[in-house]
């Protein structure tokens, strides 16, 4: 029992000279201090001083390392995405800490608060977390001078800083770490591309995509020479003011909804999460004063390649044409056997089935829509495109002729691969039958392109050139496009070939027994033979009649052919005979104007007006007045004469 009370007696004298050891040690300290006079105890307090500021500069130099910010474990991915972004050479504090004391001692502080929580266990969020001020980023030799630069170019998009900071982005005024952040895995304070199109995709509150949306604000679409490494030109859109979701219609995917219940992946009170419709103040305390990730709250929108490859599996038209089996989807992509992956330029350019099939394609009461070619073509274009049919698949049923002269196993392949471009309907990439012809015909695939790749009905086009017809199949078959059209980006189709030109060949030395003057001159020869249905009462001309040949009246001279036939009238006429000729043509002249002045008593738009009407062109259009035959012009006269 005496022990006891000893071992107690003893705690209790322990504790009262500990706690006297304080006041002792400060007493003898303090007298000590007394009798060193003033002068030494100026420069005990001067080295003091001296000591505490060393070691605190020693403590803020070595804890504003980047080694020392490792130290921590959790803090190795954010080091290694530091070590190799843009930033290296800028030192982790540069950027969390603001400029200025005020801004060291509080990082300060916080840093060592955080590091107490990590040791003690009592850190409670997932993540290191950070918030650079603006001011960091905008400090004198970093980015002061980026709002005065003018736009800049971020992957092929014009972005400009100045109005993005200093300006609210709808109704947000936002940070720079409102874009550059660091949620994009394995990078360092990068640009987070969901942060801009979050912004600019996002449906106002009625669900219509804002002026943001437009997709000029960003990209300028390539043309001209600009468009040379692209599948697409773009001037003619630009220029009808096509909208672009005509054709890129799944570039964007999602509409940025914030579910209530991703408020508590943050928030344990409910008071924070019932002001979840309060955006303004939401907003606000997210993106203005701290620094919270768009997609922390919203769901992701997608935009660009991402976007496409998520809405293609979700097309309404692939669940029947997007099997393994399907022969338009096959074409569409350019997926056929035995030729290298060659898709059409509109599924290069991002268009889906629905960016021309606007209406409803499998409307059962027979009256299918057709494809729409507006407004990214011209009106024109709506009706050229139909043309493409029948000479395409003639060229495939010429080489399935082609191809069963080949080997057993290249046959087989080319076999199918026509027949599946023949069921997908080649019009869905009508470019595609240049390369299945140059795979078959044993040619250079990878320089599978003529002029027939874009317009592939261009072979069997007969149109009107200087009055005269002109079939593009039968010069195709001895030449190629190129020798009358130019294939310069500047001039791309334009007519190089003159008239001269047609003539060397045609106009050569003519004989009157080979001469087809005809072929060319298919109005002129129709005037000359009677043969004119808009005209019952047309006949041949009297000259016709005694086989008068092209040559008897034009005199030819190698390559050249008068069109003064005067000087050989003579030779069966008298030399009066040109003056009678000069008075008929003046005559047919006056009866021509006369004939369009009747037109004008008819109703426009009558059968008997377009009658007369393309009777009066085609006249007109034959150029003799009336020489080629005379009969003709009075009998055509005196009929609408008789008639008014």
């Amino acid at each position: 029992m005496n022990k006891f009370n000893w071992i107690v007696k003893e705690f209790f004298v322990a504790c009262w000279e500990t706690i006297k050891l304080p006041f002792w040690l400060f007493g003898v300290g303090w007298t000590r201090l007394k009798g060193f006079g003033a002068r030494r105890i100026g420069l005990v307090l001067f080295a003091s001083a001296a000591v505490v500021l060393f070691s605190l500069l020693f403590f803020v130099k070595v804890t504003s390392q980047p080694n020392f910010c490792r130290s921590c474990h959790v803090m190795e991915p954010y080091f290694d995405a530091w070590e190799t972004s843009t930033h290296h050479n800028v030192t982790c504090t540069e950027c969390h800490i603001p400029p200025g004391l005020e801004g060291t001692i509080h990082s300060k502080f916080m840093a060592m608060s955080m590091v107490a929580n990590y040791f003690t266990g009592v850190y409670k969020r997932s993540k290191p977390w950070a918030e650079i001020e603006d001011r960091s980023c905008l400090r004198s030799g970093c980015h002061d001078t980026r709002l005065l630069q003018s736009e800049v170019d971020f992957r092929g998009v014009k972005f400009d800083h100045k109005p993005h900071l200093e300006q609210p982005r709808r109704g947000r005024q936002l940070r720079c770490t409102s874009c550059h952040s660091n949620i994009v895995q394995g990078e360092h304070i990068t640009v987070n591309e969901s942060t801009c199109f979050m912004c600019h995709f996002k449906p106002d509150s009625v669900g219509i995509p804002t002026s943001l949306a437009t997709c000029t604000n960003c990209h300028n679409p390539p043309t001209g020479v600009m468009a040379a490494d692209t599948s697409f030109d773009h001037t003619e859109m630009l220029a009808r003011k096509a909208d672009c979701s005509s054709c890129h219609a799944s570039e964007v995917v999602g509409d940025g909804y914030v579910p209530k219940e991703r408020c508590n992946s943050c928030h344990a009170q409910q008071q924070h999460i019932e002001r979840y419709s309060e955006h303004e103040f939401v907003h606000k305390m997210h993106v203005t004063d701290h620094k919270v990730e768009c997609t922390a709250c919203h769901i992701e929108i997608r935009h660009g390649k991402e976007a496409v490859a998520v809405a293609s599996s979700e097309r309404t038209c692939s669940e029947c044409h997007g099997k393994p089996d399907d022969a338009i989807e096959k074409v569409w992509r350019g997926e056929l056997p035995g030729i290298p992956l060659s898709p059409s330029k509109m599924a290069k350019a991002g268009m889906e089935c629905k960016s021309c099939h606007v209406g409803d394609i499998h409307n059962t009461d027979g009256n299918k829509s057709c494809p729409m070619c507006t407004p990214c073509h011209d009106a024109g274009y709506q009706s050229l495109w139909t043309r493409w049919d029948e000479p395409i698949r003639r060229r495939i049923k010429e080489l399935e002729v082609q191809t069963a002269k080949l080997e057993p196993v290249l046959r087989d392949s080319m076999l199918a691969a026509l027949s599946m471009y023949d069921r997908g309907n080649p019009l869905h990439n009508p470019e595609m039958i240049e390369l299945l012809s140059a795979r078959i015909l044993g040619n250079d695939v990878k320089n599978a392109q003529s002029c027939n790749t874009c317009h592939p009905a261009a072979g069997d086009a007969v149109v009107m050139y200087g009055g005269n017809t002109f079939d593009h199949r039968k010069h195709t078959t001895q030449g190629k496009c190129e020798s009358c059209h130019s294939t310069s980006p500047g001039s791309h189709g334009k007519l190089l070939m003159t008239k001269n030109d047609c003539n060397s060949c045609h106009h050569q030395p003519l004989v009157d027994s080979k001469a087809k003057c005809e072929s060319c001159h298919t109005t002129q020869f129709a005037v000359f033979k009677g043969n004119v249905p808009q005209f019952v009462g047309a006949t041949p001309s009297f000259k016709a009649d005694l086989d008068f040949a092209c040559t008897d009246c034009h005199e030819t001279s190698g390559a050249k052919v008068s069109r003064d036939v005067a000087p050989l009238c003579i030779g069966c006429h008298d030399n009066a005979f040109g003056d009678t000729l000069a008075m008929w043509q003046t005559d047919a002249r006056n009866m021509t104007k006369s004939i369009h002045k009747a037109l004008a008593n008819y109703k426009v738009g009558s059968d008997q007006y377009k009658q007369y009407q393309q009777l009066a062109d085609l006249l007109q259009k034959d150029g003799s007045s009336s020489a080629h035959n005379p009969q003709l012009f009075k009998r055509w006269f005196d009929a609408i004469g008789a008639a008014q």
